[in-house]
């Protein structure tokens, strides 16, 4: 019995009632009837099953769990890496490394120690994402990176490592510096009144919109300029397929949040409410652009000398065209992949720099101070973009970023199951055993961070490179094995720009001393009203 069995029995129950009702027939009603306790049957059997058979009936679970619901509702209430970082401190430690939750009827696997997470990540190919997890990234990605599994992810990777590597980096800073100068630019005009140097603002929508432009730019090589033209449609795309769920209805909130993690995408994606059509109404403008995108750079590069290297590397499309994929199908995939996590991850964890900036004047004092030393020595500014290696060279900057990513992954869970039979640490693991890895928890884990792990501690990056981790695999936030964010260091370099420029030039402050921002409920960690108050410096 699956979650989404659940809701069926609710939906069969209606429709007999209702074939009772309308005098639809008693052979119709009779076999709606049969069809409830049959589902209701076989869910009782999946209980016992999970609780009192299963090979990993001994596992412990969080104390007080319900015995239909499980810990479902901390899941639909909370951003999903809070329940699992309180039940990674509370829950005992075993021989095999797991514990267990349960959400309904289902018995998830959550690995605790650094042996079981390292048997996790490590092996990507045995421990896969759930069918039901790439069917809902398919919708929004494509078959790409993300989504991808076994011999079609590793022919991805073959194909992309060499794209993301050191000298594309090396190529990318003056445009992301460019965007970054634009994105000051207007926070400046929003600051400026007169007679007034400083003034309250909202964070994201201007980091959403302020980190698609420097994909765009790098990416595709267009220039969105959706920090001073909100109303640009790739924008308006992108917030009807990933809708921030601020000032929402309930209503709303159940369809952005609730019912994706309790229903199949078979299904999701074929309810006709507003949502859902929202949803491919944004996918099919994204699909559009990118497919036009990915012609008009083809017939470019085909009309270039053979030697032009400039037309083959100025952004990564150019440079994925360049490397003989021919699939047209594929290559939209890779971009609606690129552009997706590349700026949405990317928008939430600068918002979250900027509150831990504006929370820890002393860190915002001691990074401003690097960067101005930096641009005195080494003579970049706005007009003059710093070099990669000046940038790497900020090494303050790296710890704060570092601790930053470390408090808060933008996705703070990551679902799998197992692709066979297997054992892992003595512990009998049977085939397509949901399994959920927790960012979120595992960067906070005391065991591997020590007993601050929950503080914001900038200086423990300082004493060490692994920031005094106990394990290479106490930080996820990129995920980490084969499987690691192929453009992780394209979204560090990123962050690390924003901040050389706008730290140089704003100075940060709690709009509200105390006050940290609600969290979305669901996948991602991303900030809801996030006001900072911002001054010129």
């Amino acid at each position: 019995m699956t979650i989404t069995s659940i809701i069926s029995l609710g939906s069969t129950l209606a429709l007999a009632t209702y074939l009772k009702a309308s005098g639809a027939g008693l052979l119709l009603s009779v076999a709606a009837s049969s069809a409830v306790q049959l589902v209701v049957y076989l869910g009782y059997l999946s209980l016992v099953y999970r609780w009192f058979v299963s090979s990993t009936k001994a596992l412990p679970h969080p104390k007080d769990t319900p015995f239909i619901l499980g810990n479902l509702i901390p899941f639909l209430s909370e951003p999903w890496g809070f329940p699992l970082s309180r039940w990674q401190a509370d829950i005992p430690s075993t021989a095999s490394g797991f514990y267990r939750i349960f959400l309904g009827p289902f018995d998830f696997l959550i690995p605790k120690s650094t042996q079981a997470v390292t048997a996790i990540m490590t092996q990507p190919y045995l421990f896969e994402k759930p069918a039901a997890v790439r069917d809902g990234l398919v919708e929004s990605l494509g078959t790409g990176l993300v989504a991808a599994e076994g011999d079609v992810h590793r022919r991805q990777k073959k194909l992309l490592t060499p794209i993301f590597g050191l000298s594309r980096n090396r190529r990318l800073v003056p445009q992301m510096w460019s965007k970054s100068q634009v994105l000051a630019s207007t926070m400046k005009g929003l600051v400026e009144e007169p007679g007034e140097r400083s003034k309250v603002l909202q964070m994201h929508p201007l980091t959403m919109a302020a980190t698609l432009d420097v994909i765009g730019a790098t990416t595709l090589g267009v220039d969105f300029d959706s920090v001073r033209n909100p109303d640009q449609p790739i924008l308006e795309a992108y917030q009807r397929v990933f809708p921030s769920l601020e000032n929402q209805s309930q209503t709303q909130r159940f369809f952005g949040a609730t019912l994706p993690a309790i229903i199949s995408p078979h299904l999701l994606f074929k309810l006709p409410f507003k949502p859902i059509l929202e949803f491919h109404k944004g996918m099919a403008m994204l699909r559009r652009f990118c497919i036009q995108q990915i012609r008009e750079k083809k017939r470019e590069i085909e009309e270039a000398k053979m030697d032009d290297e400039e037309i083959r590397e100025k952004d990564i499309l150019s440079a994925l065209i360049a490397s003989g994929l021919q699939d047209e199908e594929e290559m939209l995939s890779h971009i609606l992949t690129i552009l997706a996590a590349g700026h949405e991850s990317t928008a939430i964890t600068l918002a979250w720099a900027i509150l831990k900036l504006a929370q820890h004047q002393d860190v915002q004092n001691k990074l401003r101070a690097e960067i101005q030393e930096a641009q005195a020595r080494l003579g970049f500014g706005p007009e003059r973009p710093p070099t990669l290696d000046e940038i790497n060279g900020l090494l303050y900057l790296r710890c704060f970023l570092m601790e930053v990513l470390r408090l808060y992954p933008a996705f703070p869970a990551m679902m799998r199951e197992s692709a066979r039979a297997t054992t892992v640490g003595g512990l009998s693991i049977p085939k397509a055993k949901p399994i959920m890895v927790s960012p979120y928890a595992v960067n906070r884990s005391q065991e591997l961070w020590g007993e601050d792990a929950n503080e914001f501690r900038v200086e423990r990056w300082e004493a060490s490179h692994s920031g005094g981790a106990t394990s290479s695999q106490a930080f996820l936030t990129f995920s980490s094995g084969p499987r690691i964010c192929i453009g992780k260091d394209f979204a560090t370099l990123s962050l690390k720009v924003f901040l050389t420029v706008l730290v140089a030039r704003f100075k940060f402050d709690e709009a509200i001393p105390g006050w940290n921002p609600p969290i979305q409920k669901g996948t991602s960690l991303k900030p809801q009203g996030l006001k900072v108050k911002v001054s010129l410096i």
